[in-house]
């Protein structure tokens, strides 16, 4: 019987080990809003993109306890906050694959994929 729940253990320590997380970070601003996202961890860097009105970038990676991402964000050349846009420890609670952001003018929302809700997380200055 240990054996069993030995082998069990394994295998619900390597499903969680394995999910693939993706971010999507969408241009929710106004028709003609140019948003510029530079995005990177401590290990890589996603370097510059630039987003139209209602386009989006993403990413995907398997996720550690430690795994962060931040983004720097401007739109029509005028620089916005840096925000932490992925935490592990902090998403694990709202988004295990299903990692969504948008950027509007009000803020950054995230989207919590067990309510299916977005929560505003970030104000601008």
């Amino acid at each position: 019987m240990n054996n069993v729940l030995a082998i069990v253990l394994v295998l619900m320590i390597t499903s969680v080990k394995a999910t693939i997380t993706t971010v999507r970070v969408e241009n929710d601003l106004p028709v003609d809003t140019i948003l510029t996202l530079h995005c990177k961890s401590s290990t890589k860097d996603l370097g510059a993109k630039v987003l139209h009105s209602g386009h989006y970038i993403e990413w995907s990676f398997q996720p550690n306890r430690n795994t962060k991402y931040w983004c720097s964000i401007t739109w029509n050349n005028i620089p916005q906050n840096n925000i932490v846009i992925y935490d592990a420890a902090k998403d694990v609670a709202v988004c295990t694959d299903k990692c969504w952001r948008g950027i509007s003018p009000e803020g950054a929302y995230f989207y919590n994929q067990f309510k299916s809700t977005w929560q505003k997380r970030y104000r601008w200055n």
